[in-house]
């Protein structure tokens, strides 16, 4: 699987773009991937190869922060409904006079 499907696409990615564009794709695949329950380390090891230890880190390091604080952002937008459906579920439960 690796030979056949990650190495073509990893090939495409480092050759059709150039250097600025590339480290977007990379930021951003880092970002997205997670999220996706896609792995990610192909894209890494692609940014440190490609851009070297410097500027490859730093790549990496501002793709799985923002990889990081995306899926907060999603789940924080849900947090009131998912909070709600379990005090429904809860507090008859537990107690019938007290309320949260």
């Amino acid at each position: 699987m690796f030979e056949k499907i990650l190495l073509p696409i990893m090939h495409w990615e480092a050759t059709a773009f150039g250097r600025p564009v590339l480290a977007f794709v990379l930021v951003a695949s880092l970002a997205l991937f997670p999220v996706l329950l896609i792995p990610s380390g192909p894209s890494m090891w692609l940014a440190g190869m490609i851009f070297g230890y410097g500027l490859g880190f730093v790549i990496i390091m501002i793709g799985t922060t923002i990889g990081m604080v995306l899926p907060y952002l999603i789940g924080l937008l849900f947090r009131d409904r998912i909070h709600t459906g379990w005090r429904r579920k809860l507090v008859p439960s537990i107690s019938s006079g007290c309320t949260f």
